[in-house]
């Protein structure tokens, strides 16, 4: 069984055939390797050459990943809190969810931007010497990096809190091309001086007129951002492995 389970695993083509998503492989790979199921009774003896395998296939299903073809930018909440907050009843944490999905957009969407909150306490957005802002911080993810590195580099970043208006004032501010703009945070959403309807509305005016914005409350049980009237913004309330690709359709539309 060992030997026909690893064989399933390692084989590319069949990996490619069933289209999975690479965050679906990570669930099962975390599930498997915890020794028992996240509901029910069920227990079993995690044999390493196959927690091994999964962890090859995550990176394998990459390629199953059909790119917007769209400049996007990348919003990370690096709170404390995502550490601690677990995604769709699962074993993954939200940062472990959200730096999975900035690593699979680095390896899939030509032009891609990832930056996170690291607002300081006393709040506020403005120039700070050497180019920066406080407010938000640009995250360097290269394709070829392992997970734990870029959960690592996540947790090294000072957090702040995740005004989800600062990635359009940001893009502006560094006059970014961004046709999507998606935030992921665990519950913690809010809006600072100004609103990020009222953010987007004015980068679409100076920028890039159909810009979409997608708020991802990744642990949240419900929360209201997005303007209702405006077709280019969606809010995500919750975080499953079916989520990615809504929200790739939402943008790529």
């Amino acid at each position: 069984a060992k030997k026909l389970v690893l064989r399933k695993l390692k084989d590319e083509t069949a990996l490619k055939r069933s289209r999975i998503h690479p965050l679906a492989v990570l669930v099962a790979q975390k599930i498997y390797a915890q020794g028992h199921g996240d509901k029910g009774a069920l227990k079993w003896s995690p044999v390493s050459a196959i927690v091994d395998a999964l962890d090859a296939a995550f990176y394998a299903t990459f390629g199953n990943v059909e790119p917007c073809n769209k400049p996007v930018l990348l919003a990370l909440d690096v709170s404390g809190s995502m550490a601690a907050s677990h995604i769709a009843g699962s074993c993954i944490s939200a940062r472990e969810g959200s730096a999975a999905m900035a690593l699979i957009t680095a390896a899939t969407e030509p032009e891609h931007e990832i930056i996170a909150f690291s607002a300081p306490d006393r709040g506020g957005y403005g120039g700070m010497h050497g180019g920066g802002e406080p407010g938000i911080t640009r995250v360097s993810i290269s394709p070829g990096m392992r997970l734990a590195e870029v959960i690592k580099r996540i947790e090294a970043i000072e957090m702040g809190g995740t005004d989800c208006a600062l990635p359009m004032l940001w893009a502006a501010r560094n006059k970014l091309n961004v046709s999507g703009f998606i935030t992921y945070t665990d519950s913690e959403t809010w809006a600072g001086n100004i609103h990020p309807a009222q953010a987007l509305r004015e980068y679409r005016s100076k920028f890039v007129g159909d810009a979409k914005a997608v708020v991802v409350g990744m642990t949240s049980n419900g929360f209201t951002l997005a303007d209702p009237n405006d077709r280019g913004m969606l809010d995500v309330v919750g975080f499953d492995t079916s989520a990615p690709a809504v929200v790739a359709d939402f943008v790529r539309e």
